[in-house]
């Protein structure tokens, strides 16, 4: 009776149990044997070009993963610095305004100060032309007045010596 070849796997090689038993004869012939031997190193052969295979790929998978994950983290850092910077200059924009509304606010408080003392000063130019005037219409009023006075004056006395007697 003939046993099918018993096959071992001990650390990922394949091994003919019989073929290593000294004492065990063979059941296949040479022929046999040497091509079952030949396909036993072929699929050695391909096992060891698939593992090889696998293993290129998990470490081209990785690397695909730490640049996606360097690449992101890149991407992170730039979006944090654009942030930062954006954040910088909308502060900078809001210091330049309220720098800019305080500065309208002093321009238009000095403008209001200064038409305020225009107003003054023009009322009290007023006020003193004002008195200047009622002054001088005064004069002219006092001026017309002692002419006038001295006009009837005049004429009290012109009239007192036309009515004397020509008595002269």
């Amino acid at each position: 009776m003939r046993t099918a070849p018993a096959f071992r796997i001990h650390y990922g090689i394949v091994t003919n149990a019989l073929a290593d038993d000294r004492n065990t004869r063979s059941p296949l012939g040479g022929e046999d044997l040497y091509q079952a031997q030949t396909e036993v190193r072929q699929l050695k052969g391909t096992v060891a070009a698939l593992r090889t295979q696998l293993e290129q790929l998990h470490a081209g998978r990785d690397e695909a993963v730490q640049t996606a994950v360097a690449a992101a983290q890149d991407e992170i850092r730039q979006l944090h610095t654009t942030i930062q910077m954006l954040r910088e200059e909308l502060q900078s924009m809001q210091l330049h305004k309220d720098e800019a509304v305080q500065a309208a606010v002093t321009a238009g408080r000095d403008e209001a100060r200064q038409l305020h003392a225009a107003v003054a000063a023009l009322r009290t130019e007023m006020e003193w032309h004002g008195f200047q005037h009622a002054d001088a219409l005064a004069k002219q009023q006092r001026t017309a007045d002692d002419e006038l006075r001295q006009l009837r004056q005049t004429i009290a006395a012109l009239r007192a010596q036309l009515e004397q007697p020509h008595g002269r």
